[in-house]
């Protein structure tokens, strides 16, 4: 794992070190995200392989064009104390889960106007590298804190692009994860893939046209 700590790093390291070691012992559970890096991102002005941001200190996504997770050190710092350390390491799962999803499906949101789809499906991925790497489940401890962080961030912005699903959805996404342990499960498979999808729908038409 590779991580930037160049910057003046705010509060505890505490949360940061936990995010990056969740960060490395899932990337060797899954070959697909193992060149997936990390950068903690700290002050309020940052330039990204995605671009700059604004925002540091409330940011955490993973970007495509370069193939890393970018997070801010006071967004960590924040879910630890208001969520505690399951929190953390679910967000570094989801974030990875982007990465599996990169590497393995593609993203819906390329093909259709939300991304709500992979959001879901990357919180369903985390519930799965979580229950692999550390024994979670929808019941025990660790896997109650990681539902309730996962509805507290839920939202019911239906109309915007950026939509993340409701809470419920959100719970429910990660709590299979949890369950079934298997990130394929999760629709994450080389057997779908979206950009397959749109080929396929394109000779599909095609062929019919040509009928």
């Amino acid at each position: 794992m590779v991580s930037c700590l160049s910057n003046a790093v705010l509060g505890s390291t505490q949360p940061q070190q936990l995010f990056l070691s969740t960060l490395g012992t899932l990337r060797n559970l899954d070959p697909y995200v193992a060149s997936v890096k990390a950068r903690v991102l700290s002050g309020h002005q940052n330039q990204t392989g995605c671009g700059a941001v604004a925002n540091g200190d409330g940011v955490a996504f993973y970007c495509k064009h370069d193939q890393k997770i970018y997070v801010s050190s006071n967004l960590l710092s924040t879910v630890e104390k208001s969520f505690g350390s399951s929190a953390v390491r679910y967000l570094a799962a989801h974030e990875l889960a982007h990465g599996r999803q990169h590497s393995v499906t593609g993203f819906s949101k390329d093909i259709v106007w939300s991304s709500v789809l992979d959001e879901l499906q990357a919180d369903c991925i985390a519930g799965a590298y979580l229950r692999l790497a550390y024994g979670y489940t929808p019941g025990s401890t660790q896997g109650n804190e990681v539902r309730q962080f996962a509805y507290n961030i839920g939202d019911h912005d239906y109309l915007s692009n950026d939509w993340h699903g409701n809470p419920r959805w959100r719970v429910a996404a990660v709590s299979r994860g949890m369950r079934t342990g298997d990130p394929a499960g999760c629709l994450s498979s080389k057997r779908f893939n979206y950009g397959s999808l749109v080929d396929t729908g394109a000779e599909m038409l095609r062929q019919r046209r040509q009928k």
